[in-house]
């Protein structure tokens, strides 16, 4: 008999093995996606029409201080409001040719080709979704997971996120706080003008009083080279502290306190655009998924009418959702 009759429940399961182990991939393979899993900000949900994520949009302002017989206000302040995500689906297929399932017919072959074939897919669909982390959701004719590019960005005054317009009237608490600084200017650790400290440490100092509330401060800044370079020519000749768990993870790391904090910094050189730096809170950031697409084979096998090959896909539904944008911040360069 020609070919391996096994192959292809060799291949079912071992995808369906593996689903697990992909799912894992993913959350460590950018900064922010890590560290939502650790913080247990990776949901999964089993339904809904959209995502929508609750909001609470302030303070109850109609208390007072009284005297007497002093009339108190009755008035009823809704404090609660929600944004409402659409659901994102991504796949990958993973496909062999009539031809390959014949010439890999002993039993070793058969292992080898299809765990080589699937480990691919899994990387190419991990980095399917590090690039929709850093997206704004416009690619694949706005069919793909947005994320940092549509909520945190350097001009927070218009736009919509999660069904709210940014530029309406009261709804000054879904924009994130900016800043700039000049990112292609070396500095040292007196600064490029001679400041002490450094116009890359003031500036981070800036944004991130900004985005401070009470205890809320950011606990994750990721950039690309260049802010990486900035922060660590700004940092150079101190003792530079790494987070041990984040560098065992692979990541590129160094501590930044300021106000209390004590965030890490991170150097994501794939996706993060340039001369960019995020001031994240990931206490109000989240990676939803459907519990019934988390990294899981999507349908059968299908077989092309006019080809020898057989198609399987695997893929993930869900998307990235913010529950507070205004403790959220970006740094970008002014030359």
């Amino acid at each position: 008999m020609a070919g391996n009759p096994d192959f292809d429940l060799l291949v079912t399961t071992t995808l369906r093995k593996r689903m697990g182990k992909v799912a894992d991939n993913a959350t460590v393979s950018t900064a922010l996606l890590d560290r939502l899993r650790r913080k247990g900000k990776n949901k999964k949900v089993d339904g809904g029409r959209t995502i929508v994520q609750p909001l609470e949009i302030g303070l109850n302002p109609n208390g007072g201080f009284f005297s007497g017989s002093d009339t108190l206000s009755t008035t009823i302040f809704d404090h609660l409001t929600a944004a409402e995500y659409q659901w994102r689906n991504a796949y990958m297929p993973c496909g062999w040719t009539g031809e390959e399932r014949r010439k890999n017919s002993g039993d070793s072959q058969v292992i080898e080709a299809v765990a080589s074939r699937i480990k691919n897919t899994e990387d190419s669909l991990v980095d399917l979704i590090a690039q929709a982390s850093y997206s704004n959701g416009t690619s694949f004719g706005g069919k793909q997971m947005h994320g940092l590019g549509l909520m945190v960005v350097a001009s927070p005054s218009s736009g919509v996120v999660g069904g709210i317009d940014r530029g309406g009237t009261g709804n000054t608490f879904w924009r994130n706080q900016t800043g700039t600084v000049a990112m292609a200017t070396a500095q040292n650790l007196a600064g490029s003008s001679g400041a002490n400290p450094s116009p890359m440490i003031q500036a981070m100092n800036t944004l991130t009083f900004a985005c401070a509330r009470g205890k809320d401060k950011p606990d994750l800044y990721v950039t690309d080279t260049v802010g990486y370079s900035r922060y660590t020519e700004s940092m150079q000749g101190l003792q530079q502290i790494t987070n041990t768990e984040m560098a065992g993870a692979g990541f590129i790391n160094l501590k930044y306190y300021a106000g209390g904090t004590n965030a890490d910094v991170v150097l994501d050189n794939g996706y993060c655009p340039s001369k960019t730096m995020y001031a994240l809170n990931t206490d109000y950031i989240y990676f939803v998924t459907h519990t019934d697409l988390d990294f899981q084979p999507l349908g059968g096998e299908r077989i092309p009418v006019n080809q020898d090959a057989i198609i399987k896909y695997f893929g993930v539904m869900g998307n990235f959702a913010a529950s507070n944008l205004a403790r959220q911040g970006i740094l970008t360069s002014s030359n």
